[in-house]
């Protein structure tokens, strides 16, 4: 199913909306408004987004611009499009906006945070990400606490990354599959394995289970903790999994030389 396909499905739904409301009060077709017919563009491009084409998703937002050019949304998504076209310093000026139309919208703010992580700019993707993270509203605030882990994280400071992590994965224990995996390498760098392998697990659960860096670092975190059996059993799981990619390449390299 293309981006087109969607397009003119969100179409049929809108006006039939449209038509019934006319049929049920009597009165003359309901025209959209501006905003109305800019957001109907934006899903058309965030449609086109999941179907993996930028491209597409830039000529709606450019539409929709045209209409309505005030909407948060518009720019969060011109973000994202630019990402993935691997433009990142207009996908920061795009979140960026998205964030002064509404300083409160979390997914811009995680998003303007992150692409600040990306562009080097640590420091400064922290106030984004906290105002994501501390957002009662927002049922992703996890992503934005597992980002700011990951600074702290990089920034050396593990304690901290380890508060960070544990507020992600308190906020989404089933979707916190970075989380669990930093909180595993702060413990396995603090020598506690078995609540290391207890991460590492969590990491490759259900939603997570396509987490391939997870399933190796699990078997490392055992090959630590001289439990070979296991270790020999996830490097393989690995090689079953993701085969053919660098990861899978990374857990043979180790199986080769367990004992």
């Amino acid at each position: 199913m293309g981006y087109l396909f969607v397009r003119g499905w969100i179409v049929f739904l809108v006006l039939g909306s449209l038509v019934m409301q006319g049929c049920v009060s009597g009165r003359k077709k309901i025209e959209l408004t501006r905003a109305e017919r800019a957001r109907m563009l934006v899903e058309v491009a965030n449609g086109a987004l999941l179907e993996g084409d930028p491209t597409g998703a830039l000529q709606s937002l450019s539409e929709a611009e045209k209409v309505d050019d005030s909407l948060p949304e518009l720019h969060h998504s011109y973000a994202l499009a630019y990402l993935r076209k691997h433009e990142l310093k207009r996908a920061i000026e795009c979140a960026k906006k998205a964030v002064a139309l509404n300083p409160e919208y979390p997914e811009a703010n995680n998003t303007l945070g992150k692409l600040l992580m990306e562009d080097g700019k640590l420091l400064e993707a922290r106030a984004p990400l906290q105002r994501a993270a501390k957002n009662a509203m927002s049922r992703e605030a996890y992503k934005a606490w597992t980002n700011l882990g990951i600074i702290h994280y990089q920034l050396g400071d593990l304690a901290e990354s380890e508060k960070m992590m544990d507020r992600a994965i308190d906020e989404a224990p089933a979707f916190a599959c970075v989380a669990y995996f930093y909180r595993g390498q702060i413990k396995q760098r603090n020598n506690s394995l078995n609540s290391a392998i207890l991460d590492y697990d969590h990491a490759t659960r259900k939603v997570c289970a396509s987490f391939g860096d997870a399933y190796l670092a699990l078997g490392t975190a055992y090959e630590q903790n001289r439990q070979y059996e296991l270790a020999r059993k996830a490097f393989l799981e690995v090689e079953k999994r993701f085969p053919n990619t660098k990861v899978a390449q990374q857990a043979m390299d180790r199986v080769r030389f367990l004992p």
